[in-house]
């Protein structure tokens, strides 16, 4: 629920399999229309997601650029302790709130831009609200939460397999780390990932699998306090991130796809689910998947779902995604 929820998914990896793989109609179509955003965000992702998730290694190409925006909201009932129960999160007797006492609600803007045949530079940003409703009161916090910027660039391709590596850097914008519900940890974060993708040519689908690192190392340069009398600097634990979905296209028109998230960091406590600031240690596995259309030239539309049916200190959360995408050249002639 705290974190950003990157939403690169299944849309890029179409949007980005060479030409050398997409030499029929039906190929070509999904190449040109199917650029289209899922989560997740994030991933993302706080996440939801937050997660800076993955395209499945296809860089774009040289002087093409994709573009997302994608509105997300994730609502939880209930959290899940650090011994994977779950339970209200903020329970108190009669008094518990019942109705989604955790909310996140946030706009997603994402970026690929081919820089050259194998290098594709990344850039996103949220403007993200996040909800806590207690029994004595509602807070929220609305801004713009952390802004991504990375590259992935393609080490090996060999007939319908490729596998790159990506590398991203995650900046606080300014906001209060120590107000209840802030808008991110307020932590700089490094991530490192491999991406492989197999295109099923010349059968429509596609399969992706990622594995990622996220460093954490406790720089808080960036961000502020709103109690500048009390220091607060959490110490927060690496994550490990893996990712595999796989989609098929159905009338040359619309895409399905079902998608699996999990994410663990590399230590572990017993603390209990905290309500007031984002956990320094937590796991999780996301389950969803979605549909996505074209419905004109280069501009796409998606919908998407995900659940949460595992998990130690996070939000047991449902979240949905829709987003509208574009592909092409924004400087010159289109293809």
């Amino acid at each position: 629920m705290y974190d950003r929820i990157c939403m690169v998914t299944s849309a890029e990896v179409l949007g980005s399999i060479p030409k050398h793989l997409a030499m029929t109609q039906t190929i070509l179509i999904m190449r040109t229309y199917f650029a289209f955003p899922l989560l997740l965000l994030v991933t993302l992702a706080y996440f939801l997601l937050p997660t800076p998730l993955i395209s499945g290694g296809w860089p774009q190409e040289k002087g093409k650029s994709f573009i997302k925006i994608t509105y997300g909201t994730s609502s939880s009932n209930t959290v899940y302790r650090f011994d994977g129960e779950t339970k209200f999160p903020t329970d108190n007797g009669r008094a518990t709130v019942r109705d989604y006492p955790l909310a996140d609600r946030g706009i997603f803007c994402y970026l690929e831009h081919g820089i050259t045949s194998d290098l594709t530079f990344i850039g996103d940003v949220t403007l993200k609200r996040s909800i806590i409703t207690s029994p004595l009161e509602r807070r929220s916090t609305e801004g713009v939460g952390d802004i991504g910027l990375g590259a992935r660039y393609r080490l090996l391709s060999s007939g319908p397999h490729v596998l790159s590596g990506r590398a991203g850097i995650s900046l606080p914008t300014g906001y209060s780390r120590d107000i209840t519900p802030p808008l991110g940890t307020g932590d700089i974060n490094f991530s490192l990932a491999a991406e492989y993708g197999i295109s099923f040519y010349p059968a429509p689908a596609y399969a992706t699998a990622t594995l990622g690192y996220r460093m954490r190392p406790g720089i808080y340069a960036l961000s502020s306090l709103n109690d500048d009398s009390e220091e607060f600097e959490p110490n927060y634990s690496d994550v490990v991130t893996a990712e595999a979905e796989a989609g098929y296209t159905l009338f040359n028109r619309f895409l399905l796809k079902g998608n699996l998230r999990y994410l663990t960091t590399t230590r572990t406590d017993d603390n209990d689910f905290d309500i007031v600031h984002p956990p320094e240690t937590e796991q999780y596995l996301k389950v969803g998947g979605g549909v996505a259309a074209s419905v004109w030239k280069n501009i796409g539309i998606s919908a998407d779902m995900y659940a949460t049916p595992l998990g130690k200190k996070t939000a047991n959360s449902i979240d949905f995604f829709i987003g509208i995408s574009w592909q092409g050249k924004i400087f010159g002639s289109q293809e």
